[in-house]
């Protein structure tokens, strides 16, 4: 059986990254020709703060020859997004190996890129003092809401797998509206958006709106109405697109009973609807790209045409713009260790979603 490959700790919940060194004279050389963006000063704060390591941890010197070593190098790459304080996160329940946290706004679930500190998986080990926690899954840097951990090593494959097999039931709460730019025509916001006086579905208005690749099915269960969307999703770039093809991606819409927007006139120019969503499959973007693909991007979502959504690309949503309108409200399982049904909601809210009794 083949060993496990040693691998140096984590320091401050950040695992340092493996650099290929052999075709190089010296480790310094090395490094030069793989991180082209780091200068003379640069690196040499890294060597002289030990951030060049072996697979023990053992700190290397920058003259050491790349060639010999043959267990591989690790580098504790600067964290260029460090918080003056520590980011807090709530946590809604625990588990044998596993934990659910309650996620905001603007925050990566794990590190990538300029986003380092700044995530989730770091804010979360260093809240916990445990650098093995790993997400089971994860939600876009816009979403809010639960999201299950693991913080056992030994236990993660098992919790990791129940996403994989669809065994996990997730329910989000969505706000959408009429594109950016778009009236309503002087029409209710409800009945503008296929819905009659009652909030009953009309599914063939959902289908003359919707992308030529988004199918719409309607449909009444023991909880009302609701609407079946697929389509086949494809990622190019930061977006995901509704193509042709055989569907891989399902979704369940309903009208959130229950909710109502919290400023009606706002609410009304942009043709506002809470939702009730539960996909059905686990696409990147899935959601988002089924409202816009029926004609009603989520609010404030800056990719697909969203509302009041501030631009692309910026550190955190500024004041006088939305937040993305997606809420990852509740998680539902059957713990693979104990068999015992584990249902979890978020305590956050949205900003235009108020429930009928005042409650956000």
């Amino acid at each position: 059986m083949r060993s496990a490959r040693q691998v140096p700790p984590a320091r401050g919940g950040v695992r340092p990254i493996r650099v290929s060194v052999s075709d190089f004279g010296t480790l310094r050389a090395a490094l030069e020709n793989r991180f082209p963006t780091l200068n003379a000063a640069a690196l040499d704060a890294i060597f002289a703060a030990g951030d060049v390591v072996d697979s023990r941890g053992r700190s290397l010197d920058a003259d050491a020859c790349a060639a010999s070593l043959s267990q591989g190098v690790w580098i504790y790459r600067p964290i260029p997004d460090e918080p003056p304080t520590a980011i807090e996160v709530g946590v809604l329940a625990r588990g044998d190996g596993w934990l659910v946290a309650d996620k905001p706004h603007d925050l990566a679930t794990m590190p990538r890129g300029r986003f380092v500190a700044r995530t989730l998986t770091v804010a979360l080990r260093r809240q916990e003092r445990n650098d093995d926690i790993v997400f089971a899954h994860r939600l876009d840097r816009a979403t809010a809401g639960v999201i299950l951990a693991t913080s056992d090593p030994a236990k993660r494959g098992m919790y990791q797998q129940m996403f994989s097999r669809g065994e996990v039931k997730k329910r989000y709460l969505a706000i959408t509206g009429l594109p950016a730019g778009e009236d309503v025509a002087g029409l209710p916001g409800q009945e503008a958006l296929g819905l009659d006086s009652a909030g009953a579905l009309d599914a063939k208005r959902f289908a003359a709106r919707a992308h030529k690749n988004v199918a719409v099915l309607g449909g009444v269960d023991e909880r009302g109405p609701y609407l079946r969307v697929t389509s086949r999703i494809e990622k190019r770039g930061m977006r995901v697109f509704n193509e042709a093809g055989a569907p891989n991606a399902e979704t369940i819409m309903r009208p959130a009973r229950g909710f109502i927007p919290e400023v009606s006139e706002l609410a009304r120019a942009a043709g506002m609807q809470a939702w009730e969503v539960e996909p059905v499959t686990g696409r990147t973007h899935q959601i988002r790209a089924h409202f816009y693909g029926l004609g009603i991007p989520i609010v404030g979502d800056p990719l697909y045409s969203g509302r009041f959504a501030a631009r692309y690309g910026l550190d955190e949503t500024p004041p006088g713009f939305a937040h993305l309108q997606l809420l990852a409200q509740n998680l539902e399982f059957t713990d693979p260790q104990t068999r015992e049904l584990v249902s979890v909601s978020s305590r956050r809210g949205l900003e235009y979603a108020k429930s009928v009794d005042g409650r956000n």
